[in-house]
């Protein structure tokens, strides 16, 4: 369930961030977060989907999509905030190194989330395979075959 864990956590720290974004307008969060309106409503919505896969009862293949798209369109911001800091006129304050390195690392945290497999799925397999390897194994002994 770590990858639950992961779409929480983010979704948190990302609400909050666009939470009090909304309240700062035209300047830094605490001068090296940027919090521009655009910004902040792109975070609110991945904010929301973050929380719907981490807290809801959706299906694996609901949270790993989530996952990744939240992974590759943070990645995608942060390098291309190498290129232009304001992503090409959609920030205005800019991106400074800080939001760089955030967007960086939850991205890669998310695809990481993305392709963890479930716990609960590998315990399944196992338990499958240790019920149905012993039955099949006195089927197919030699031993039983003489009885």
């Amino acid at each position: 369930m770590a990858a639950k864990w992961i779409a929480r956590i983010l979704g948190i720290v990302v609400a909050l961030l666009a939470i009090i974004g909304l309240f700062i307008e035209g300047e830094h969060l605490g001068g090296f977060a940027n919090v521009d309106l655009t910004l902040d409503i792109a975070r609110i919505v991945i904010a929301a989907a973050l929380l719907w896969v981490g807290f809801g009862r959706v299906s694996r293949a609901a949270l790993a999509t989530v996952l990744g798209i939240v992974g590759v369109g943070y990645i995608l911001m942060a390098v291309l905030a190498f290129v232009d800091s304001t992503l090409f006129g959609v920030l205005p304050t800019g991106f400074t190194g800080f939001d760089i390195g955030f967007h960086l690392v939850s991205g890669i945290l998310a695809l990481v989330g993305a392709f963890l497999p479930l716990r609960d799925d590998a315990a399944r397999r196992v338990s499958r395979r240790g019920r149905s390897g012993p039955a099949r194994s006195r089927r197919c002994s030699p031993s039983s075959a003489g009885r």
